[in-house]
């Protein structure tokens, strides 16, 4: 019930976020008043002291942030718009010289003051507008973070790589800052074939940890494209721990690419359950033979363990002579204190009468329920992983994943994320910033909207 009910939540707001038709001035300036960003106005006021102030920083800054948010990739579109919406022009706060006109700033003027923006100092002072939004989501919603994702998405860079000419000769890349990432792509065809493309992009990586209920994005890092994804795990897990606090995340699931040990282990001591497949594992499993698969336990031990999956069985003699019966044990839960896993004998209050081994097996002190094993975090920390990765709740919980795969075409697709002509690695921090913040508000808005709903109607 509890996920039918988060579903539907995540759907209302997602249908409020991927509305068609233009936000209108009453819409914009709800936007612009909620992003938090009068610390970031002072300093730039302070920075630019006595210089020319023909175009005020708060309606340059304005004009920027409500770029995005009015889905225009480029600033000769948000320009063009400006110029022919006086209205547009009144709410962001620029100088009315005669009725119906304003002072609008030309493209060099915007282009110097993005790259104002750009420079590292105004970088710490937008991710510091990032954190505020992140802090004023969890006010609205207390379990926010509570449940995360976590992936990375390619963001091209206007520039190119290093090429041939039509004569030879090599040409030196025109973006420094970035480099290539290959990512494949498998799946299986209407016939059952499988397919594998690989594909490439020359720039940058966009790294986001997201609520995987409601969509909005809790950290992120941005790099440059060959940047392993496994080297990034714990990097933006620890970004999005001191945007929400020590504790609040429990859970964070991610795909294959950041499966390691390190990454389960030290998540665990973060007291955060990851949740990645294993990598290591062959397909089909089925058709491994299962004694090259299964590891005993201990010395003389009929308690085995899967290599491959983690699965954990127990053998016993059959009516047979010589024959084996092999029966999957039953998981019973994780111990956060000792750090173990706890499965039950199979058969369970009917193992004394069933099972053969009963007596032999050491069942007979560990009760009527049949034997319990613990299986130490340990023995394989990415198989028996804090949420133990066989059980429903793993599943349930690796589902969330696609939470962050749809923010990730979100930014792309509405917010124009790749629709640019930028080029360096302090250009795309400042983009991905923006997209961040512009998702982040419009989540906000949408949930103080829906809080105000059921206030209302509790009043009623």
């Amino acid at each position: 019930m509890r996920d039918m009910e988060r579903f539907a939540r995540q759907t209302s707001i997602w249908e409020e976020l991927e509305r068609e038709l233009s936000p209108g001035l009453k819409e914009i300036c709800q936007f612009l008043d909620a992003v938090p960003c009068d610390a970031l106005v002072d300093r730039l006021n302070r920075e630019r002291d006595r210089g020319r102030d023909d175009y005020p920083v708060r309606p340059m800054l304005r004009l920027v942030l409500s770029k995005l948010y009015l889905r225009h990739g480029r600033f000769s579109q948000l320009l063009a718009e400006l110029k022919r919406n006086g209205d547009l022009a009144r709410v962001l706060g620029f100088e009315q010289v005669l009725p119906g006109q304003f002072k609008i700033p030309s493209a060099s003027a915007l282009c110097r003051f993005h790259g104002t923006l750009k420079a590292d100092a105004a970088l710490a002072d937008l991710a510091l507008v990032f954190q505020r939004t992140v802090a004023l989501l969890k006010d609205v919603n207390p379990d926010f973070g509570k449940h995360t994702a976590r992936d990375a998405t390619d963001i091209r860079t206007h520039g190119h790589g290093e090429r041939k000419g039509k004569d030879g000769e090599k040409r030196p890349s025109t973006d420094l800052d970035a480099s290539w990432s290959v990512k494949t792509k498998r799946w299986e065809d209407a016939q059952g074939h499988k397919r594998e493309e690989k594909q490439s992009t020359f720039g940058f990586k966009a790294y986001f940890c997201v609520d995987v209920e409601v969509p909005a994005i809790c950290a992120l890092e941005t790099v440059t494209g060959k940047t392993n994804d496994q080297t990034m795990a714990l990097p933006v897990l620890d970004a999005a721990l001191s945007n929400l606090g020590q504790g609040q995340i429990e859970t964070c699931a991610m795909d294959k690419g950041f499966d390691s040990t390190e990454t389960v282990m030290e998540s665990f001591r973060r007291r955060v359950a990851a949740i990645v497949p294993v990598r290591e594992v062959p397909e089909p499993l089925e058709q491994q033979k299962k004694e090259d698969r299964e590891i005993p336990m201990s010395k003389n031990s009929n308690i085995v363990r899967d290599s491959f999956s983690g699965v954990l069985a127990c053998y016993s003699p059959g009516v047979a002579v010589g024959q084996m019966v092999r029966r999957e044990m039953i998981y019973g839960g994780f111990e956060w204190e000792r750090e173990t896993h706890k499965f039950r004998c199979p058969l369970g209050s009917s193992a004394s009468q069933a099972c053969s081994a009963f007596s032999s097996c050491h069942a007979g002190s560990s009760g009527k329920q049949g034997r319990q094993v613990r299986v130490e975090l340990e023995t394989d920390v990415r198989r028996f992983a804090p949420v133990y990765p066989r059980s429903k709740r793993w599943r349930r919980l690796y589902n969330g994943r696609s939470a962050v795969e749809r923010i990730n075409s979100y930014l792309k697709e509405v917010l124009r994320l790749e629709d640019h002509c930028l080029r360096g690695k302090n250009a795309i921090s400042l983009r991905v910033t923006l997209a961040a913040i512009t998702l982040n508000i419009r989540t906000l808005l949408a949930l103080r909207a829906e809080k105000s709903r059921a206030l209302d109607s509790a009043v009623a």
